[in-house]
């Protein structure tokens, strides 16, 4: 096998030569059955070029996976079936027999090398050389008895190939029965109502037909109607409504096994290895940087990840984009990277791992790195935000300029490190798929984009609302609470409204307007429904005018031309047959935020600045770890190496909180954090310590520096850690 191939790589596509040998090989079975049937020489000529070209295809895939002996073997039956196509040999006794050995030899050789085994030795030796001789026209001798029973015994294979069209068309069957089992058990509620109300109205009958003045209530048409012959009619009705609940309460129970396991392997089908789509993309980034006259290489992280086949392939564009500004606007020429002291070549990271029900794509670079103070002059020069806006922007706030359609141009790449290009491009992309992208950066220090799509394109499960007249689903994944509300709960914040959510400020939007409908009156009713609904860190309160519920759904994504609607992510049928329309959260947020994204403060005055923190470990998967946490729930971070450098940053800026490690190279986080308590401007710093020593040696060492909160990694979790730190600010 290739030496120059990753061994996971190679075993995959051993596992694809495998499928498409036997289908080569079966073409060739047929093919040498059918031709000792066939006396007209047309049809002959006809099998001898399939024959051919199965043998052809055969040598060529093995030589192109390493498995030089089954390609000589096929090479060996390639040139019989050529002399015999070219009719420079005659067909002769035992020619069959001796081919469908052959294809037994072929089997057995893959079986063999492809194992590291040893090859059969004289038996393939002297199949090849009758092959060989064959293909002269040299007389064959005598087959042996047992020649092709081994060939044509062989066991079916494991697996099989499907076209994608036919695993679609059985994807949406899937999808069409468990819509129909969401039907029936709809229809299985209703039964329940039905008995329900037939039992109420029997107990009516009897109660009021018990009463002395009990006729007198009837109307005359009810009153003629003998009370036996009536209660046996209500008692009828009771009994046919118990039977049908019943037996759609047995249908539900064994259709959700069914119809949910379908669905499940059927989206297991579609799941492929991400490496098929990301493993070309190492080439393209080598030849790019070369053609610019650079250098750059490009590392693969967690690529064997399977994904849905749909989004894998949607997915392709965005990172093509991100790659190409990478290589072209963010790597540096050899020159300028050995002046900063870099190695010549630069490095690009994709990295592929799933968080929860979500997968996370990471590309981050070495390189150049996105200058803010030149996109603060670009914002101003086409008086996108005002001077004085310009200048209180965050570095977030900053970045997300660079996702606006038309904010970079090529004439313009050089004033932003060239991160403009394409990244609305990609963002439009990603929103399609109900996916988010994320900036971080530092001057000359590279990029990292932060990529969140879902695990499937379609939601499982919505809560109904009603708004304007209409019916709308929200997908439940991003519903993160619902509330009602009565209108002194609801705040005015710079002339925008807010309710407050876990301690925190959400702005409040009323859906029918983002809709572009009739939104409500100013004046509220008594209590007001919302559901907020949380993407990430944005978070947005929707007042509707009712709430009615959550409900298992099949959402199917809209057919074109009405793929591209605003706030419309897909289609599910309701209750009754009708169709619900299913709401796509990444564009109610945007619409709700507006293209910052900005959450609204709860000071009437004046917004509060973002905290600022500084976090210390010489780990660099913690510290970015923590910073990705940290920056995702809207604070501003910096991350250094070890306690000395963090030490010097406390002195050249200012932070509203220190996160340190303990055992970090020159000044541990026990020195570093005594040292802050013994610096009258930084004594009152809130210092939380997050190590791996959970020793109650080290825990009391803490407490005796002083440090506000002690949090061991092993116990780690993000809840834990921005619980800490809100807290504390």
């Amino acid at each position: 096998m290739r030496a120059d191939i990753d061994p996971r790589l190679m075993q995959q596509l051993l596992q694809t030569f495998r499928a498409q040998l036997e289908e080569r090989l079966q073409v060739i079975v047929d093919g040498l059955l059918a031709l000792e049937q066939e006396g007209v020489a047309e049809a002959r000529s006809h099998l001898f070029d399939a024959l051919f070209r199965a043998a052809h295809n055969i040598k060529g895939a093995a030589r192109g996976v390493g498995l030089e002996r089954v390609a000589e073997l096929a090479h060996a039956l390639e040139d019989l079936f050529s002399a015999l196509r070219r009719e420079a040999v005659a067909s002769q006794p035992g020619l069959v027999e001796l081919c469908l050995v052959a294809v037994d030899g072929l089997r057995r050789e893959v079986d063999a090398e492809s194992g590291g085994q040893p090859a059969a030795g004289a038996a393939s030796a002297e199949l090849l050389q009758r092959l060989h001789a064959a293909a002269t026209g040299a007389p064959l001798p005598p087959p042996r008895a047992d020649a092709p029973t081994a060939a044509l015994a062989r066991p079916l294979p494991d697996t099989i190939r499907l076209p994608v069209a036919r695993l679609d068309r059985i994807a949406d069957l899937a999808e069409e029965l468990q819509a129909s089992k969401i039907r029936v058990d709809d229809h299985y509620q209703m039964s329940r109502q039905l008995y329900d109300l037939a039992l109420r109205l029997r107990q009516m009958w009897r109660a009021e037909a018990g009463m002395p003045s009990g006729l007198a209530t009837f109307s005359p048409g009810v009153s003629r109607v003998p009370h036996t012959e009536f209660d046996d009619l209500t008692l009828e009705v009771e009994r046919l409504a118990d039977a049908m609940q019943r037996g759609l309460r047995a249908t539900v129970a064994q259709l959700r096994p069914i119809a949910g396991g379908l669905r499940e392997d059927v989206r297991d089908l579609r799941m492929v290895s991400a490496d098929s789509v990301l493993k070309p993309f190492v080439l393209t980034v080598r030849d790019l940087a070369k053609s610019l006259g650079k250098r750059a290489e490009l590392v693969l992280e967690g690529e064997r990840l399977e994904m849905d086949r749909a989004i894998l392939d949607a997915l392709r564009d965005p990172l093509i984009h991100l790659l190409r500004n990478a290589v072209d606007h963010g790597i540096e020429t050899p020159v300028q990277r050995r002046l900063q002291g870099k190695g010549e070549t630069g490095l690009i990271t994709l990295r592929l791992e799933r968080e929860g029900q979500s997968v996370v794509v990471t590309v981050s670079d070495d390189g150049a790195g996105v200058d803010t103070t030149r996109v603060r002059h670009r914002i101003r020069a086409l008086g996108l935000a005002s001077e004085e806006e310009v200048a209180g922007m965050s570095s977030r706030a900053l970045l997300d300029y660079l996702f606006r359609p038309g904010f970079s141009t090529r004439a313009e790449v050089s004033e932003v490190s060239g991160r403009g290009v394409g990244l609305d491009v990609v963002q439009v992309h990603l929103q399609a798929l109900g996916g988010r992208i994320a900036v971080e950066t530092e001057l000359n220090g590279g990029a990292r984009f932060r990529l969140t799509l879902p695990l499937t394109l379609a939601s499982d499960h919505g809560l109904l609302v009603r708004t304007a007249g209409q019916v709308y689903a929200l997908p439940s994944l991003y519903v993160q609470r619902i509330l009602e509300l009565t209108p002194e709960q609801i705040i005015e914040v710079s002339g925008s409204q807010a309710v407050m959510v876990d301690d925190a400020p959400v702005p409040l939007r009323d859906l029918a307007t983002l809709l572009g409908q009739r939104g409500a009156a100013d004046d509220y009713a008594d209590l007001i429904s919302v559901a907020v609904i949380r993407r990430g860190w944005q978070r947005v309160a929707l007042r509707v005018d009712h709430v009615l519920g959550e409900r298992e759904m099949v959402v199917k994504p809209l057919a074109p031309p009405l793929y591209a609607v605003r706030h419309i992510a897909g289609g599910a049928l309701g209750r009754d047959g009708d169709i619900l329309l299913v709401l796509a959260v990444s564009d109610l947020l945007a619409s709700a935020l507006g293209a910052s994204g900005r959450v609204v403060s709860h000071h009437d005055a004046e917004a509060r600045p973002t905290p600022r923190i500084l976090v210390a470990d010489d780990s660099i998967t913690t510290r970015t770890l923590e910073q990705s946490i940290l920056e995702n729930a809207g604070y501003r971070v910096q991350v250094v190496a070890d306690g000395e450098q963090a030490w010097e940053a406390l002195h050249n800026g200012s932070f509203d909180l220190l996160i340190t490690d303990v055992e970090m190279p020159e000044l541990d986080g026990f020195e570093l954090t005594r040292r802050v308590r013994a610096d009258p401007r930084l004594a009152n710093l809130p210092v939380v310590i997050v190590t791996s020593l959970a020793s109650p040696e080290h825990r009391h060492r803490g407490l005796e520096v002083r440090a506000d909160a002690y949090v061991v990694k092993s116990s780690f979790e993000t809840r834990e850690l921005l619980e800490v730190v809100g807290q504390l600010l």
